[in-house]
């Protein structure tokens, strides 16, 4: 592998606080987790679509795990007043590494205080 590749290859990080996230895992306990997901240290919700084609469903899950849930929730949150949409494209989830080449993406959602 070239330096000038290598150098571009990136640990995965939160678009709002920039801290290194986990890598997405299987989330259970609900219906409405098709896709691999987790939660930041500050808080956001993420979930990972592998190729970057189902964004809508993605991001709805993310907005489901930061709601713990609640579908009734979700529907009454307004975006940029309730909550923050973030995402990091180029993903790789077997190295969890963003790469010039991958296809993924981490969809996010960072809920704001009182929202």
């Amino acid at each position: 592998m070239s330096k000038l590749f290598r150098d571009r290859i990136l640990p995965a990080r939160c678009p709002f606080c920039r801290a290194e996230v986990p890598p997405p895992k299987e989330v259970e306990n609900g219906l409405w987790y098709d896709f691999a997901g987790a939660f930041c240290a500050c808080g956001a919700a993420f979930a990972h679509d592998p190729t970057a084609r189902n964004g809508g469903a993605v991001l709805l899950q993310a907005m489901l795990m930061a709601c713990e849930g609640d579908m009734e929730q979700v529907l009454s949150l307004a975006p940029e007043e309730d909550y923050e949409e973030g995402w990091v494209e180029h993903y790789n989830g077997l190295t969890h590494r963003v790469e010039p080449n991958a296809f993924g993406t981490l969809y996010f959602i960072r809920r704001r205080r009182g929202g």
